[in-house]
């Protein structure tokens, strides 16, 4: 790597307002925060969470396109997708050959004296990008699975309920 990098940074406006106007829409608490009623309801609430992660994916992913053009392409560090054993995605900063990982990668690169000022602006915008990115997907994923989970026990008690009911009036 040479000591400075001449190019200049690409402007920085992927996750703008406009980035996040659908989620906004989609992920409104009013839907959350209600009586559910029976399975169908946590189901569809699940659905919605998926998609939310789908949608957050795609602006993961226009991060990480990002990162990989000039200048940030010639750096030693390296923003990809994670994906998870739970089936949810998060960006992770990795050395160039893959052998380190985490944010001691990001601090160590930014901490580089002989990076132009603007270039670390560009890698600190990405940082809290991929801070809120990560925060977001944690919690969408985390009411997917609680609301998978939540139908599940919903469908149980209800199946125990009409299995008692149906008991109750074959009695004599």
């Amino acid at each position: 790597m040479s000591p400075m990098i001449p190019v200049q940074p690409m402007s920085l406006e992927v996750l703008t307002h406009d980035a996040y106007r659908q989620l906004e829409h989609a992920a409104s608490l009013k839907g959350l925060l209600k009586p559910f009623k029976g399975k169908r309801e946590l189901e569809h609430l699940a659905q919605v969470a998926r998609e939310i992660e789908a949608q957050l994916c795609h602006l993961m992913t226009a991060v990480v396109q990002q990162t990989g053009q000039p200048p940030y392409s010639l750096l030693g560090i390296r923003l990809v997708l994670q994906n998870t054993s739970a089936g949810s995605t998060f960006l992770r900063w990795r050395s160039r050959d893959f052998s380190r990982m985490g944010v001691a990668v990001w601090e160590r690169q930014i901490s580089n004296n002989a990076l132009l000022q603007a270039v670390r602006e560009g890698l600190h915008r990405f940082e809290r990008d991929r801070i809120a990115l990560n925060l977001q997907m944690s919690v969408v994923h985390s009411l997917y699975s609680q609301a998978t989970t939540c139908a599940i026990k919903m469908d149980s008690a209800e199946r125990l309920l009409r299995q008692f009911t149906t008991a109750v009036e074959v009695s004599p």
